[in-house]
C-alpha cells in the first residue's frame, strides 16, 4: 500500500508554536525508524519551510529522500510566496498538478 503525507505547516498543532516545532522534528526523526515509509511527502503553505537548511530535522528528510526514495514535493506557489525557492536544502520544486498526481497515485493521503 502506498501512502503520502501532506504537510501544510511547519509545526504540529496550533496551540504552542515551540512545542509544535519540537513535535514536527520528532515526527521526522521517528519516521526514519518506522517500518513503512511514505511514497511521497507533500509540502504546502508554511510546510515548505521544513525543507530549508535551518529546519532541525532536515538531515532526516535528506535520508528519507536519498536512502529510502521518498519523494519530497514542495509547492512552487508557496515557495514563491515566501521568497524561499532558492533556499531549498532538500526536495523538489513542484507544481500543483504534480502534487495532485502524487495524491491520486497514493492509496492513502494523511494530512499533518
Amino acid at each position: 500500500m502506498s501512502f503520502a503525507y501532506f504537510i501544510s505547516s511547519d509545526k504540529i498543532g496550533n496551540q504552542d508554536p515551540e512545542l509544535g516545532q519540537r513535535l514536527m522534528h520528532s515526527f521526522f526523526i521517528k519516521l526514519l525508524e518506522a517500518e513503512e515509509k511514505p511514497s511521497y511527502i507533500l509540502f504546502a503553505e508554511r510546510g515548505v519551510k521544513l525543507l530549508l537548511p535551518e529546519f532541525s530535522a532536515v538531515d532526516a528528510l535528506k535520508i528519507l529522500e536519498t536512502e529510502y526514495g521518498v519523494q519530497l514535493l514542495a509547492c512552487v506557489t508557496c515557495l514563491d510566496y515566501y521568497g524561499i525557492k532558492d533556499q531549498l536544502e532538500v526536495g523538489q520544486i513542484s507544481g500543483m498538478p504534480d502534487i495532485i498526481a502524487a495524491m491520486h497515485e497514493s492509496d492513502k493521503v494523511i494530512h499533518i
